[in-house]
Formats: structure tokens, C-alpha cells, sequence
């Protein structure tokens, strides 16, 4: 082996390590740019309804939509103070549509739900004046 050959290839050998070690350092400098250009993620914040209706059972939600309908002001203010009953930690448990009912008729909100009475009738739960009229005939 000639001693040309041998340097030849520990000069290649050297070349490629720092043309690696440049490409490193590039991709590195790309990574570092793409995180400071993408924007950071934002947190979006639930709104008080959506918290109050996560903490909702029993047709809890048609309480809260009738009442957003017939008195929508003093509704978002209560709702508005239950968000922050709940988001405090005071109010861990989750509230009943009847609850919630009790609630507004307490303050003075009185309104109507639409309600029926369903019975099972030959395999299929029909409503109560329904199968009254169908006795009737």
C-alpha cells in the first residue's frame, strides 16, 4: 500500500465525519426554526354552559334549554355562577334535572317542561294517552 492511498482514505474518512457532523448541525437549526414557527398550541377554555351540561344528568339538559328559553339573562347568570361552583371545587357532584328545576323555581323562574308518561305496551313503550285512547275503542 502506498502511502497516497493511505492518506486518501483517512482524508475521505475525515470529510465525512464533517460533513455529517455540518448536516447535523443543519438539521438541527431547521428543528429549532419549525418550533419557533409553529404556533403554540392554544388552550381552548370551555365556555360555562358546556361546563355546567358536562356536570348535568337526568334530563338536566332540557332543564337548561327550557329555561334558556323562557328567561335567558337570568339563566347565563346562573349558569355563570354554577360554572364557577364547579370550577372552584365547590360543586363535585353532579346535578339532576330535577335539581336544577328545584333551583330555578327557588329563585322565582317558574316554567313548563314538556313531560310524558310512557308504558310498555305489547313490547314497545307507548305514550299513556295513547294506550288510553286505543282501551277506548
Amino acid at each position: 500500500m502506498f502511502y497516497g492511498e493511505k492518506y486518501g482514505a483517512l482524508n475521505r474518512m475525515e470529510e465525512d465525519a464533517d460533513l455529517k457532523l455540518i448536516e447535523h448541525r443543519k438539521m438541527e437549526e431547521m428543528r429549532k426554526r419549525l418550533k419557533a414557527a409553529a404556533p403554540a398550541p392554544v388552550k381552548v377554555e370551555k365556555t360555562d354552559r358546556e361546563v355546567v351540561e358536562k356536570m348535568l344528568y337526568d334530563r338536566g339538559d332540557e332543564v337548561l334549554e327550557a329555561a334558556y328559553s323562557f328567561y335567558p339573562r337570568e339563566t347565563e347568570r346562573l349558569v355563570r355562577e354554577i360554572a364557577t361552583m364547579i370550577r372552584g371545587g365547590r360543586l363535585k357532584e353532579k346535578v339532576a334535572g330535577g335539581e336544577l328545576l328545584s333551583i330555578f323555581r327557588q329563585l322565582g323562574l317558574r316554567f313548563r317542561l314538556k313531560t310524558s308518561i310512557r308504558v310498555m305496551d305489547q313490547g314497545k313503550l307507548v305514550d299513556l294517552g295513547e294506550k288510553l285512547r286505543r282501551k277506548e275503542e
